[in-house]
């Protein structure tokens, strides 16, 4: 339990995207840390600063992607001897920041935090970077329970429904989303982001994308979702996570059907736990989550700041 954690480790659980699971605390923590210590000694991250040490990795993909060093803070961390870790973290912060603007010119860097951890949140107001996106995780725990009355028709996406379901990213853009409420990225490079995640992900980077098989003449929706066995689990349990969602105007509550559906296709891929994230601005699709038996698990905030 979270009593039995020391503050960093219960900063490391709650920093885990699976915090919700509240009676794994422990696992996840130690899962966190292990990993971000993993990550350290191969170089994937680098730890920047002294007395509060920034824990930061170079996102390669993003990096080509956007033409541009991506960056993001992982983690941070102090020791005894820092009375105020925020001021202390903020100013390591600003100290990076002035070296990536030596090094590159240009640069973004970015981080997602949980609620829960202060230091980092008021790290980032002192440091002058800006509140992004404000997320909400929801799950379910009991998906071998999972029971709705209504089902509909669906199906999974081929790649002959690509150029449609590029359309549908762009066209039920959500001006909330990290990328377009980012003035960082302008409008066309969030839509065709956005256009290329879902063109990615029917070609293999998802393991599900599910869209409307109702009225075959364009899909008009998708679902992504990936999903980890027990073997592969930090704490043995079969996940499902929903990834990417996007449901055209023409689609009117399929927003419902798919998730239905998707939890269904969970339920008979025997998944625990599933679990989907989504903007605190996003309340249509919290309502349906809360329908559908699903409850809320986890709050966090991106920051950004670039050159």
């Amino acid at each position: 339990m979270i009593g039995d954690l020391d503050a960093r480790e219960k900063r490391a659980f709650f920093h885990s995207p699976l915090s919700f699971l509240h009676t794994y605390q422990k696992q996840l923590s130690e899962g966190f840390l292990s990993k971000l210590a993993a990550a350290e000694r191969n170089g994937q991250v680098r730890r920047f600063g002294f007395g509060a040490c920034l824990l930061v990795r170079r996102l390669e993909w993003d990096s080509r992607y956007f033409n541009i060093p991506f960056y993001r803070i992982e983690f941070a961390e102090w020791d005894e001897s820092v009375t105020d870790p925020a001021k202390a973290m903020a100013q390591n912060l600003k100290a990076f920041t002035a070296e990536l603007s030596d090094l590159h010119g240009r640069y973004y860097l970015f981080s997602e935090i949980p609620s829960e951890d202060l230091a980092m949140l008021q790290a980032m107001g002192y440091a002058g970077a800006r509140l992004i996106e404000t997320r909400l995780t929801y799950f379910r725990d009991d998906l071998q329970k999972f029971d709705w009355p209504i089902r509909s028709s669906v199906r999974l996406a081929t790649k002959s429904d690509i150029p449609a379901l590029r359309k549908v990213a762009i066209d039920a853009r959500n001006p909330f989303d990290r990328y377009h409420a980012d003035p960082f990225f302008p409008r066309p490079v969030s839509d065709e982001y956005l256009a290329t995640f879902i063109e990615n992900s029917v070609n293999g980077f998802a393991d599900i994308v599910m869209v409307p098989a109702e009225g075959e003449s364009s899909p008009g929706g998708f679902f992504t979702a990936n999903l980890t066995p027990c073997k592969d689990s930090s704490v043995g349990l079969s996940l499902g996570r929903i990834v990417l969602v996007a449901v055209g105007e023409d689609r009117g509550g399929w927003h419902l059907r798919l998730m239905t559906e998707m939890s269904y296709h969970f339920k008979k891929c025997g998944v625990q736990v599933g679990h989907m994230t989504t903007q605190s601005t996003n309340r249509a699709v919290i309502r349906n989550c809360e329908k559908l038996g699903y409850r809320y698990g986890r709050c966090t905030h991106v920051f950004a700041t670039h050159a």
